[in-house]
């Protein structure tokens, strides 16, 4: 037998080599941040938000409630199926009614109802996917598979968060809106500094290293 060696997706067996299917789980185009000059976690989630809830549930013996869906994510959608809606008897219990809502079931619910949603989302809105002239079987697709969207932002997170910004389209990108809509939040990408290095130099770096077009 050979000696196999595993290099980010690749098989090698002595002088033979077979290339395979990257795991879903392969971090390999993200390995040039291990020589970024700035720190970098995942943990700012848990520390900002995730334990100062859980002090205060604790403090006041009170258990969440919360608005988020299976369908949001990966995890989210197994932690559901495992629990429901109702995970009374994780370590920390908590309540998620809207588990079983999609994104549309929320849109369609705001659209129907004309409920105000915060500016930053727009408008909801139709949107029937289709260009140009219409006949009539397109008509009746149109209403079988209807959906909605907002005329703004998508999603929102904390205005400062990158996380994902690499995958918005120019003009299109949280940080090119962020100037326009939060100007003075917008000129904190040149105050916060990690390391020595503000946001926009962080950024920047980013984009050179990894071969990405993050907008500024």
């Amino acid at each position: 037998m050979g000696v196999y060696e595993l290099d980010w997706g690749k098989k090698k067996q002595g002088k033979a080599e077979k290339t395979h299917d990257r795991s879903m789980f392969s971090q390999e185009k993200w390995k040039f941040f291990l020589e970024a000059p700035f720190d970098i976690s995942g943990h700012c989630c848990t520390e900002m938000k995730k334990k100062p809830l859980h002090i205060y549930q604790k403090k006041n013996n009170l258990m969440p409630i919360t608005a988020q869906m299976a369908d949001e994510s990966r995890l989210r959608t197994q932690q559901w199926l495992r629990n429901g809606c109702n995970a009374f008897d994780n370590k920390n219990p908590i309540s998620n009614p809207m588990s079983f809502w999609t994104e549309q079931d929320v849109l369609k619910y705001i659209y129907e109802n004309n409920l105000p949603i915060c500016s930053v989302y727009g408008q909801v809105v139709k949107d029937n996917g289709i260009d140009g002239q219409m006949d009539i079987t397109d008509f009746i697709d149109a209403q079988i598979d209807q959906k909605y969207k907002t005329t703004g932002c998508k999603r929102t997170g904390c205005m400062m968060c990158g996380f994902g910004c690499h995958l918005e389209k120019p003009g299109e990108g949280r940080f090119e809106k962020l100037k326009i809509s939060h100007p003075k939040m917008y000129n904190l990408l040149d105050v916060c500094k990690n390391n020595g290095y503000t946001l926009r130099q962080a950024i920047e770096w980013t984009n050179e290293h990894g071969n990405l077009n993050i907008k500024l």
